[in-house]
């Protein structure tokens, strides 16, 4: 691990043993979590007979469970301690997973997604805290963006994986994916235990206090990055619909600009995330990313109704400008989210600053795709500018907030 930490630009930091361990342990768990993001639809729809409508009912329920969950496993986090809850939520989704093996109907299929969104939320936003606790500002944010590297890497290598389960297309083929994904999980909670310690800073008996959802600078912090955050619907709902409706452009073509985008995170997010060594850097980083995120937007509108292999060039131009703004924005949303929180109720924070992105992926579908489907070229500049303003927005909140005060004094 040391090796690929060094590869992909972290510096010292890999040398720490408590890095090597959150890397490995978000490596392991999400080649798990792209085995079966893969193979979860064609299985219960080919293998288990669940129509379309069913199983998005069902991951729809998992997704409003997320939400729901997300400020609730926060103070969870805080109570018990970030790196107890971690684990507890990572050997919950473990064999909560291998009960997809003997789902037979609905309400089953919807108890399990809504069981796994709740399990995933609990050690997702425990993660966060932990690497809260791990270093300074732009030492956290380095890590964060490790962790991010090793995620697409896995999910990646998952997706791989997974594809001889579909070229065999055998109801044990998708089971055998399904246990694997399980064993995987187990293995990488081993890592958990290699973490520093975490321990509650929720006294037993102190009453519970949402302290977050009444900090209202946060709130818009969050709501701003929830509104930039939509640029992953951009690429995942509205660039599929662009190419399929307004571009001679061959479908699979979408495949090949997300293979784009997954090498240039892997190898590019470290070393985008340098720099932001306080609040203030992080959040220009932050700016600069929507300007990017603009431009990419101009740029996929050219594409539509010219000749194919222009329309290929533009797109490939698009979705490289797309993934510049996207890592400079991680790496400034990062920073912007740990050092406006209050430490002593970092899980809470970090659950509220989830919401975001949370109700982005819930209603962000039908607003990109009637921007790009109902006013074409209009409605691509139009999502750009929205995420120009959010950018210039945040700067203004953040520069302004007592914690940017204190950065910039120091």
């Amino acid at each position: 691990m040391r090796f690929i930490l060094a590869k992909l630009g972290l510096g010292s930091l890999r040398n720490d043993p408590a890095v090597r361990a959150i890397s490995w342990q978000t490596l392991i768990s999400r080649v798990g979590n792209g085995l079966f993001m893969t193979i979860e639809v064609i299985y219960f729809s080919h293998v288990v007979g669940f129509t379309p409508a069913e199983i998005a009912i069902a991951i729809g329920a998992g997704g409003a469970a997320s939400l729901l969950m997300s400020v609730p496993s926060g103070l969870f986090a805080d109570r018990i301690g970030a790196k107890r809850a971690m684990f507890i939520g990572h050997m919950a989704e473990a064999f909560i997973l291998l009960g997809m093996l003997f789902v037979t109907d609905l309400w089953m299929l919807i108890a399990i997604n809504v069981l796994i969104s709740i399990a995933g939320t609990t050690g997702h936003n425990a993660s966060s805290v932990i690497i809260s606790n791990m270093g300074s500002t732009e030492e956290r944010v380095h890590i964060r963006a490790a962790q991010r590297a090793m995620a697409n890497m896995g999910i990646g290598f998952g997706t791989v994986i997974a594809g001889v389960a579909l070229w065999l297309d055998t109801a044990l083929a998708y089971q055998s994916v399904i246990v694997l994904d399980t064993m995987l999980f187990l293995w990488s909670a081993i890592y958990i235990f290699r973490l520093p310690p975490s321990p509650a800073t929720l006294k037993k008996g102190e009453p519970i206090s949402f302290i977050a959802l009444k900090d209202w600078r946060f709130l818009a912090a969050t709501l701003l990055n929830g509104i930039v955050s939509l640029h992953f619907v951009v690429q995942g709902v509205a660039l599929p619909l662009w190419i399929l409706h307004a571009t001679k452009v061959p479908t699979w073509w979408v495949s090949v600009l997300f293979v784009i985008n997954t090498v240039l995170v892997t190898i590019l997010q470290i070393r985008f995330s340098r720099g932001g060594t306080d609040l203030l850097s992080s959040v220009k980083k932050f700016r600069l990313g929507t300007a990017y995120l603009l431009a990419c937007c101009v740029v996929y509108s050219l594409a539509g109704h010219i000749e194919t292999w222009i329309a290929i060039s533009v797109l490939v131009i698009g979705m490289v400008v797309h993934t510049i703004g996207e890592l400079y924005t991680a790496a400034g949303s990062w920073s912007i989210g740990f050092e406006l929180a209050v430490e002593k109720h970092m899980g809470q924070y970090q659950g509220v600053y989830s919401l975001g992105w949370g109700l982005g992926g819930t209603f962000g579908p039908a607003y990109v795709t009637t921007c790009v489907l109902g006013f074409g070229i209009y409605g691509w500049v139009f999502m750009g500018a929205v995420f120009l303003i959010s950018g210039l927005v945040m700067h203004a909140l953040v520069k302004a907030h007592p914690n940017a005060r204190i950065s910039e004094a120091g």
